[in-house]
């Protein structure tokens, strides 16, 4: 009789600290994640496929210099990175380099647009080495 109730309690006291344990994982994640980032509604992403003599000099500023755009007050964040190869035919990994960043609504994203500074970066560093360039913007419903 006695194990039973050594063997309930530990059962009781095992679902209450998986309950804590939850609750305390998820007030974390909560914590940690950007507030900017869940206001966000508009997404402005580029894909550049950069002309052949491009040296990785000059891919790593391009990249430093997208990514610093997160710097600037209209934008949330900018995700950024390099093709991951694919055998499937349905991927497209010829691109060179492609970027997401995030807005908080189309004001944002106009505001970005005629920013100066992105307009500096755009036509000294980026497009004076870029073959091609595709651009969606889109909102999140």
């Amino acid at each position: 009789m006695k194990r039973t109730k050594t063997s309930a309690t530990r059962r009781r006291h095992s679902a209450t600290l998986t309950v804590i344990a939850t609750t305390l994982l998820t007030l974390t994640l909560l914590a940690a994640a950007p507030i900017k980032a869940e206001q966000a509604s508009v997404y402005h992403t580029v894909v550049f496929w950069l002309k052949p003599d491009t040296t990785d000099t000059k891919i790593a500023e391009i990249i430093r210099s997208a990514k610093a755009m997160q710097d600037l007050p209209m934008v949330e964040n900018v995700l950024i990175g390099t093709p991951i190869m694919s055998d499937r035919e349905v991927v497209d990994d010829s691109f060179s380099v492609a970027f997401t960043m995030i807005f908080k609504d189309e004001a944002a994203l106009q505001a970005y647009a005629l920013d100066p500074h992105h307009k500096k970066i755009s036509s000294e560093v980026t497009m004076p080495h870029v073959a091609r360039g595709v651009i969606y913007d889109y909102k999140a419903d």
